[in-house]
């Protein structure tokens, strides 16, 4: 009896101490992916929600629950092709298009990604960011730059002990006054700054992924200046203050033209990234439990996300002069970004 309680006592303090202080091993690797999806709106009126007025049956975007669950499958089939073990999504409206995504996925798909971290932000636009995920977090909070503006998730997740921190954002767009918008986009950098900085003060080797559609490109004041994100990384290697972040939009090749067109200008824009605390690249000190997957980082896109011109293929209304209205039934106006992370040996 007694040789009995002890080896159930055993069994009880060693499966408690591997979840109290992350005893199980970590997995061999972690997929990141970030995509704004698009406007994912569901197809019911909002009172509350101006934003998403237009996005009924009766409005502008002639939003039927036909299209909507197309949208979902078609959002759904990338998804499963990228693999995510952590998802960061920008333009959701609300939890149950999550949801509905999320079982979308689950039976299509057969792809699980079933804890949601979302609230509503209050956006004048009626969008929110979230974050889709195979583990809960063990921690989430939510950081808002400014009054009706998105908020930035901040999920930390511990795998095998090894702690992740995922800032996920979307700033304010160029919609408006240049001055105006820029300004504002700094405001979102500085309070996301301010949150890496708590971070590493706590930690210093914090491992710390910040991602997400930042309206603007790398080598912006918002993110070089403020955020101190920097897409060179000889210059984060020689920063004495270890405050420089690594934009991984420095590992693509030239020759990756961006994740959004903006085909009034006929631009590309690579607004869509991932920064990462030095740590997690190479050897750099402080190691961080994390690290990079060197030739990992990517714009994920098949040939069935892309127009004829190679372009991000839309799902939404456009009315052209001299053509009229049609509907382009495609999955997002930007590429989604992928990449691994593995963890550090010992």
């Amino acid at each position: 009896m007694r040789k009995s309680f002890l080896f159930l006592f055993t069994a009880f303090w060693l499966f408690s101490a591997e979840i109290l202080f992350g005893a199980t091993e970590p997995p061999q690797e972690l997929v990141l992916c970030n995509w704004n999806l698009e406007n994912l709106f569901d197809t019911e009126d909002d009172p509350a929600n101006k934003g998403d007025d237009g996005f009924t049956p009766r409005g502008w975007m002639r939003w039927t629950n036909n299209r909507y669950r197309l949208k979902l499958q078609h959002l759904s089939d990338i998804i499963a092709q990228m693999q995510p073990d952590i998802l960061c999504v920008e333009e959701v409206e609300n939890r149950r298009v999550l949801e509905d995504l999320v079982k979308t996925l689950r039976e299509r798909c057969g792809y699980e990604l079933p804890e949601i971290i979302h609230r509503d932000s209050g956006d004048k636009r009626g969008i929110d960011v979230a974050i889709l995920s195979k583990t809960a977090p063990v921690h989430a909070e939510w950081v808002k730059p400014y009054q009706e503006m998105r908020d930035t998730v901040v999920a930390t997740f511990s795998f095998g002990g090894r702690q992740l921190y995922v800032l996920a954002n979307h700033w304010k767009s160029k919609l408006g006054k240049q001055n105006e918008s820029e300004a504002l986009r700094r405001i979102c950098a500085k309070a996301v700054r301010d949150k890496v900085d708590a971070i590493l003060k706590k930690t210093p080797n914090a491992a710390i992924l910040i991602t997400g559609d930042f309206n603007d490109e790398a080598s912006a004041p918002p993110l070089c200046e403020i955020g101190l994100f920097k897409t060179n990384l000889a210059e984060v290697v020689a920063d004495t203050t270890q405050r420089y972040l690594y934009n991984l939009t420095g590992e693509l090749s030239p020759n990756e033209k961006g994740t959004y067109y903006y085909a009034t200008g006929r631009t590309w824009n690579l607004i869509d990234a991932m920064i990462v605390t030095r740590g997690m690249w190479g050897d750099f000190q402080p190691q961080a439990p994390w690290q990079v997957q060197k030739g990992s980082y990517r714009i994920f896109k098949t040939p069935a996300q892309c127009t004829k011109l190679g372009t991000p293929f839309p799902f939404r209304r456009v009315r052209k002069k001299g053509i009229g209205d049609s509907y382009m039934t495609g999955y997002s106006d930007h590429f989604p970004i992928r990449v691994v992370l593995v963890p550090r040996d010992g």
